[in-house]
């Protein structure tokens, strides 16, 4: 059992405790008075109940003296109570602290691939969630479990000096105890399991589908939603239910158990009264013992069902803590200065799983300083190709240069640093418009944060806001328009800076006047950097000074504009169709209004 209790998870979960030793010992310390003292007020009352049966040997002044003394005790009991309580809860609310901080930048150290293979809302359950109760385990484990023990030990010892016949009587049924207790806590601690498993996924469905409400509301789909999370959400009632159930039986079975031993302990105390080999005040201070001695017994079933879930909770947690990042420094890897920003591919190879490979031999290099448009269907690699540079995934095989150099050989911080990302959908966070500009680069200073948002083309829609550069934009900006968010993005990649720049060119849903101050933006952001464009309108890539043209994961064209027109591969049958689908949508407007 000892064993199976402390499993690796908690373990390492314990070393958390290690720097908060010397509180918990004093909330111990504390603790073990706080249950320990009240075990003499039953001596005394034996001696008072004896000593009142012969009034002639007793005396008032002792009684006064014995009674004061008690007051003196409790105040002092009264004192450690309280510190017990405040070291144990002070304790246990710094090492979560500690452990939520950790688990948190160990999550941001984890790589792409950790983060989609799992949904953020199950994330954040761990994080929140699972570490809140967590957080029972260190005032049970450490604290009340030692305390309740030490009172049973004591209060056996006592029983046993007393009377070691009735004592026998009285522990009768701990060995039932026992057995029933070991045989609950592994059921409950599987049920616990699988309820938070199951409340990590009702966290990840409920993060996703609310994210998504208004495709949710476009779609008329509330009432399927309403059933699913019905679904999950009474799967998820039956486990809290079976957890009630196990926990009534197991409190019901103690009580009773905890109930019939008093029964058999005035029985045969009674008959030993009767025959004159125990007093009433022995008999009397017996039953405050034995009530003594139950009560921390009821309360060690409670724990153990709290130190199940706890368990389980800190397995779950620490499940996350051992799963190591794919993308990590090399020993060797070092700081480099600003880059030129030619990149070169090297028979590259790369494959999300062994038996499907994405990118297949790519080869090409990129000229410092130049603008090169990525073409091809979707699927075809794109989006992988420019994951590989800042080194979200790491090839299978090959090599990626930067300057000549292996970007192995760059520190992760320092590489990303070379590069400034703008996504098709621009991600931004609940917060001020202010601080989304400088989340790349903190310390700028705030004329270089309106510089670059002038240059985004940001700066006179800002500044028609309430509070300007402090209005809160809420969560992912949904309070700005499609076209406001993507120049907020584009004035944060002007604040960063940096020699690399990557666009997935997000234009095409903006109207004419918005999307011609983005691609006015976009210019002055490209000139002087290596630019990298996952292009989707193949109209506004044609002054590239590279057009790279994927296909099943491999480059099959490379060339100008007008280069590979005239080759009439892929690119020129993606611009066929492209333009003939413009032509028809404009000749559908064009007899719209003539109507």
């Amino acid at each position: 059992m000892a064993k199976r209790f402390l499993n690796p998870s908690l373990i390492k979960f314990l070393s958390y405790v290690k720097p908060y030793r010397w509180s918990i010992g004093a909330a111990t310390v504390c603790g073990l008075l706080k249950y320990n003292i009240p075990l003499i007020f039953p001596w005394v009352f034996k001696d008072v109940i004896d000593h009142l049966l012969l009034p002639s040997t007793y005396k008032t002044t002792r009684l006064h003296y014995t009674m004061l003394a008690l007051f003196a005790v409790y105040a002092f009991w009264a004192a450690v109570t309280y510190l017990r309580s405040y070291f144990a809860d002070r304790t246990s609310q710094k090492l979560i602290f500690d452990l939520r901080h950790e688990l948190y930048v160990h999550l941001q150290r984890m790589s792409l691939g950790f983060y989609e293979k799992r949904r953020v809302g199950s994330i954040a359950s761990r994080l929140l969630g699972d570490i809140a109760v967590a957080q029972n385990f260190v005032g049970a484990a450490f604290t009340n479990t030692l305390m309740d023990a030490s009172a049973l030990f004591l209060i056996a010892l006592l029983l046993f000096h007393m009377n070691w016949h009735l004592a026998l009587v009285s522990v009768s049924i701990f060995p039932f105890y026992v057995a029933f207790n070991k045989l609950f806590k592994s059921r409950i601690r599987k049920i616990s399991s699988l309820a938070r498993e199951k409340m990590e996924e009702i966290s990840g469905n409920v993060h996703e589908k609310l994210g998504g409400i208004s495709i949710i509301q476009s779609y008329t789909r509330e009432k399927a939603e309403e059933k699913h999370f019905f679904q999950d959400n009474r799967e998820y009632l039956s486990y809290q239910l079976e957890t009630v159930k196990h926990h009534a039986i197991a409190m019901s079975v103690v009580g009773f158990l905890t109930a019939v031993a008093p029964v058999l302990v005035v029985w045969y105390g009674a008959m030993q009264v009767m025959y004159g080999r125990l007093t009433v005040g022995e008999l009397t201070a017996f039953y405050a013992y034995l009530g003594m001695f139950y009560n921390p017994l009821n309360r060690l079933t409670e724990l153990n069902i709290l130190l199940a879930n706890s368990q389980s909770a800190i397995e779950r947690i620490f499940d996350v803590f051992n799963t190591s990042p794919e993308i990590v420094d090399r020993p060797d890897a070092r700081e480099f200065g600003p880059v030129k920003g030619e990149i070169t591919f090297s028979n590259v190879h790369f494959s999300y799983e062994a038996s499907k490979t994405v990118l297949d031999n790519i080869n090409l290099r990129i000229p410092a300083n130049s603008t090169v448009a990525l073409v091809g269907p979707s699927g075809a690699g794109k989006s992988t190709f420019v994951k590989l540079i800042p080194r979200f995934y790491d090839v299978t095989a090959g090599a990626i240069t930067i300057d000549g150099y292996n970007i192995r050989e760059f520190k992760l911080n320092c590489l990303r640093r070379q590069i400034a990302t703008v996504p098709q959908e621009p991600i931004l966070f609940s917060g001020t418009i202010y601080e989304n500009i400088v989340f790349g680069k903190p310390t700028a200073a705030e004329e270089h944060v309106q510089a670059a948002a002038i240059s985004a083309n940001a700066h006179n829609f800002i500044c028609k806001l309430p509070k300007g550069y402090q209005t809160e934009i809420g969560e992912d900006g949904l309070k700005l328009s499609g076209g406001q968010r993507q120049r907020v993005a584009l004035a944060r990649a002007f604040l960063k800076d940096a020699p690399i720049l990557i666009l997935d060119e997000a234009t095409s849903s903006l109207d004419s006047e918005t999307e011609n101050l983005i691609q006015q933006s976009l210019k002055r952001l490209m000139q002087g950097r290596t630019t990298i464009i996952i292009a989707h309108r193949l109209s506004t890539i044609q002054a590239a000074d590279m057009i790279v043209i994927f296909d099943n994961g491999q480059i099959v064209e490379v060339g100008k504009h007008q280069e590979l027109l005239q080759k009439y591969g892929l690119y020129h049958r993606l611009y066929e169709e492209q333009f003939n689908r413009m032509f028809a949508m404009a000749i559908g407007q064009k007899h719209s209004v003539d109507e």
